[in-house]
């Protein structure tokens, strides 16, 4: 080689060394936000290493680049179970030929398959040899519903297991058909996953064409007749396992999650042929349970991690939320992070079972480098997302950390690897723990949940223009946290507190009591103090000496001056409880909007309590101003919220909304839902949207069918988190009182078409001019379902004619019945047996449509799914499920509403008006057990805004 092309080959190195030395941190999983580089850079080893990460999700790839090994080059995943029943596949006693040299298995039609079977010398004398299929159409629902990639679905793969009579089922041996040749001769002798970490993939015909669908691996189980495959069909789990503990992810050296050093086991929980990947009954809580038995048999910190939730209606009263606070209370060395939950950004919102109170629950930020790298967006802070759900009546989130990022992937999810939730922002909280537990072990320490959770709270700096309902104690800062962790562990190595149970008057809390002050009406305290009473809590096995001479001193101190405590110090000891007094300042709590404020209680030099008080003060709108409340020229920066409290006048029957730019302003200003006084969200997202720049000016919408009485939520943000926004808001409210519903007669009378009478009373003190109209849009089925952990699905058929156009199903279960549930699946499938609609109850009620999958097709059959998931499997307990599934004609049979002659009509204050309505044909009969409906509907005439829907319902 010359001499110049070795000079030029030396520079060139150099040079790549030198960009290598100088190349910046991933931002796409940003490590900066909680000072993760900062502290790795210092302590290389500081990883997370011993520490070992359960991940309860959909699964986990373990083959994927970022999954397959620790920093120090040992396996990451360490250990698979599936507690969702996916993966089961039933096992006999193998049946043989008269050879004795196949396995026969007898298809339906009574013809006789035969396997060749694993070699002899496998299967020697004591041992007994099982079989079993594995079709493939039963993963027709699912993400991967063709298992071999090779344009079939069809497919069935025999299983063979092998098992020691004087054994257990670690000593089984199991084979997989996996090229569906029936021949297990060839096919690799597989054992349970922890024992060898052996895993298989099916065959593939033309593998330089086909990415690899998926990676399965297995447990055995012999007494309950079953193999049960582990694999990730969802693509959730893996991205979340990444998020806390990837190395070097998508192969990508220095890409690393925030504890790479950690060992996972997954657990998994979700059931992907389910809406969602729905948890199934019993899966969540026998998954922490094995959890918290891996933690003590092998006397490891675990680290769990849940990106599953649902709404929490009863907050911190549902079985899960009481169950998990039982089962750490029992195992103080088992730390929980949850994710906060996607219904924000109104107030109330935060999920179960992140409303537990001894678990971590994480709030979803948007990292500032993030956001540069992958979005395109310059922010000089981090900003809450959108989605993330907030505080109230519970003192949760507790923390905030990303929840936009990039991660590992299967391969099989050729989407994109950029997720965002909560479920992302959990995981980075839980990689945080890991490297608190490992620096507390390597200091030989027994880490304990209480003092993590502490340590990271008291480490967390506020996100500026978010309150503690957004963001808890704030983002942590791991540095700092170390310290803390560290001296809290010395300091109270002898303490036997476990927690601090709080207690306040809360009104909308469930008994009226709560463990923050959330006061959202026109009344909060002033004639009296508000009192918080806490009692500690100790650990069950603690010494009731040690309890006896318990004691503890707390400062408090107040961040607002409107909220003040009568005392400075409160004191407790044994299990005596004590009380806080606060004094709430009207003088400065006049203007509309939310107010917060935190009083910390510091014990022994650190914050040990924070207590939370919320005040709502809303806008009320009346006679005095026209029912209408105009707000020009608002302004509102990224995603910090611009939150509008309204309180509903008596009588009101529809609220209009209605957003519009500024003229010469920029504006991208949106309302992300609408929020009810419970905290749940209303109707469609982006109910109102604003943008200036596609010339979108104006945006309306209005609240009429769900309207409540109390003080709703409308929050505002920009499209984008580094745009600011000018906009006017209007929110206008009609009174027109009707009666919900009217039952008719529809046959009508002969020679006459039907009809009938309503009475509606405009109960405002301004006139309002009406256009009336309505429907009968179909008939309807009404039933009732008790479902028990015992029986828990319900499939009901949906027989569909060419004259009904689609199916609307509304589902409701009470408060006490959904805070049973861990989640409640609704599928529903056409006649061969595809998922068509996919959905859930987040919340007790839930209303979909389902359009006639063969509109064409003289008759059809589609099936209604619903499969709750009762936290408590082997319980006696039911729930009740009220069901209506209207079917919806073609062509509906129009009502003429009229006032006289005529479909428009003015209502003046005070009076009842008498309208009349009539049929304009006869409509067609419904079946048998069933009545049909349909709806009078009034609108404001000028605007064609909702004012009331009346439901029809035949006699």
């Amino acid at each position: 080689m010359p001499r110049t092309s070795i000079a030029v080959l030396s520079f060139l190195t150099c040079a790549n060394l030198c960009i290598a030395q100088t190349a910046p941190p991933w931002s796409q999983l940003s490590l900066s936000t909680c000072n993760v580089d900062a502290y790795r850079q210092v302590h290389p080893t500081g990883d997370g290493r011993g520490i070992v990460i359960a991940v309860l999700d959909t699964g986990v790839d373990m083959s994927i680049p970022g999954l397959q090994k620790t920093t120090t080059g040992q396996i990451k995943v360490i250990d698979v179970q599936d507690f969702s029943g996916e993966g089961d596949v039933a096992i006999r006693r193998a049946i043989w030929n008269a050879a004795k040299d196949r396995i026969v298995h007898y298809a339906k039609d009574g013809s006789p398959e035969l396997f060749v079977p694993p070699p002899a010398a496998l299967r020697p004398d004591g041992t007994t040899v099982w079989f079993g299929r594995l079709e493939e159409k039963a993963f027709k629902n699912s993400s991967v519903s063709d298992l071999n990639a090779n344009g079939r679905r069809d497919d069935v793969f025999g299983i063979c297991v092998i098992s020691r009579d004087d054994g257990t089922d670690n000593d089984a041996l199991c084979f997989v058909d996996t090229d569906a040749d029936r021949d297990f001769s060839e096919e690799k002798p597989l054992k349970n996953y922890k024992l060898a970490y052996d895993t298989f993939t099916f065959a593939r015909r033309k593998k330089e064409k086909q990415i690899e669908p998926v990676t399965l691996s297995l447990n055995v189980f012999i007494k309950k007749k079953k193999v049960v495959l582990h694999f990730d069909d969802g693509g959730h789990g893996t991205h979340v396992a990444g998020i806390a503990a990837g190395h070097d992810i998508q192969g990508q050296k220095g890409f690393d999650g925030v504890a790479p050093g950690a060992k996972v086991i997954s657990l998994k929980i979700g059931n992907n042929k389910l809406a969602g990947g729905a948890t199934v009954t019993g899966s969540k809580k026998r998954a922490f349970e094995y959890a918290a038995r891996f933690a003590r048999e092998h006397n490891v910190t675990v680290v769990c991690n849940l990106s599953y939730g649902i709404g929490s209606i009863r907050e911190g009263h549902s079985a899960i939320d009481r169950f998990l606070d039982k089962l750490l209370r029992r195992n103080p060395g088992l730390i929980v992070c949850v994710s906060a939950g996607n219904d924000g950004p109104g107030l109330s919102s935060v999920g179960t079972p992140a409303a537990a109170k001894s678990v971590i629950s994480a709030a979803a930020l948007l990292a500032v480098d993030t956001a540069r790298d992958v979005l395109g967006i310059k922010i000089d802070v981090p900003q809450l997302t959108q989605f993330s759900s907030r505080g109230g009546e519970l003192a949760k989130p507790d923390v905030a950390t990303p929840g936009m990022t990039t991660s590992t992937v299967p391969r099989w999810n050729q989407r994109g690897d950029f997720f965002q939730g909560t479920s992302m922002a959990s995981p980075y909280a839980t990689g945080l723990c890991a490297l608190l537990a490992q620096h507390l072990r390597d200091q030989g320490i027994v880490p304990r949940a209480d003092r993590i959770k502490q340590a990271l709270k008291a480490s967390a700096d506020p996100v500026p223009g978010f309150t503690a309902l957004d963001y808890g104690a704030g983002v942590p800062n791991i540095v700092k946290a170390i310290r803390v962790v560290e001296a809290l562990a010395k300091q109270r190595a002898n303490d036997p507190l476990y927690a601090l149970d709080v207690s306040t008057d809360c009104p909308l809390a469930v008994d009226g009591k709560g463990r923050a002050v959330y006061w959202r009406s026109t009344y909060f305290p002033t004639d009296r103090p508000q009192v918080f009473t806490i009692k500690p809590v100790f650990a069950p096995t603690t010494d009731a000496d040690r309890i006896a001479d318990f004691s503890k001193r707390l400062i408090l101190h107040s961040n607002a001056d409107w909220c003040t405590t009568q005392q400075e110090q409160i004191y407790l000891r044994g299990e005596q409880s004590t009380r806080v007094r606060v004094e709430y300042d009207p003088a400065k709590l006049k203007t509309p909007g939310l107010h917060v404020a935190e009083i910390t209680a510091v014990a022994d030099g650190w914050p040990i309590l924070h207590l939370v008080n919320s005040i709502v003060v809303p806008y009320r709108v009346g006679p005095e101003n026209g029912y209408k409340l105009l707000l020009e020229n608002q302004t509102v920066s990224g995603w910090k919220v611009h939150r509008y409290f309204v309180e509903v006048p008596t009588g009101a029957s529809a609220m209009h909304l209605t957003l519009k730019a500024v003229e010469g302003k920029p504006g991208t200003a949106q309302m992300y839902y609408v929020f009810g006084p419970n905290g749940r969200k209303v109707g469609r997202r982006y109910p109102l949207r604003i943008d200036t720049h596609s010339g979108r000016l104006e945006s309306r919408h209005t609240v009429s069918k769900e309207l409540t009485p109390g003080v709703w939520e409308l929050p505002i943000t920009c499209t984008r988190a580094d745009e600011t926004s000018t906009y006017d808001m209007e929110v206008r409210f009609d009174g027109v009182q009707a009666p919900e519903s009217i039952v008719a007669d529809l046959k009508g009378k002969a020679g006459h078409l039907p009809n009938g009478k309503v009475t509606v009373t405009n109960v405002f003190d301004r006139p309002v001019r009406l256009k009336t109209s309505g429907r009968i849009e179909g008939y309807r089925k009404s039933l009732n379902k008790k479902l028990t952990p015992d029986d828990d699905v319900a499939n009901i058929s949906l027989p569909l004619t060419s004259d009904i156009r689609a199916v609307r199903v509304r589902i409701d279960v009470s408060d006490e019945d959904y805070a049973k549930f861990t989640d409640c699946a609704v599928n529903v499938y056409d006649s061969n047996g595809k998922a068509i609609v996919r959905d859930g109850l987040s919340e007790p009620t839930l209303t979909l449509t389902v359009k006639n999958p063969d509109p064409a097709a003289k008759s059809t059959t589609c099936k209604l799914q619903i499969q709750p998931a009762f936290t408590q499997p082997n319980v006696e307990d039911a729930a009740s499920f009220k069901i209506k599934i209207d079917y919806l004609y073609v062509q509906p049979v129009g009502i003429n509403v009229t006032r006289g002659d005529r479909p428009d009509v003015t209502l003046y204050p005070g009076i009842p008006t008498e309208l009349s309505y009539e049929l304009s044909s006869r409509p067609p009969e419904a079946p048998k057990g069933m009545t049909r409906i349909g709806y009078i509907r009034a609108t404001r005439q000028a605007t064609k805004q909702r004012i009331i829907d009346i439901e029809i319902r035949e006699k």
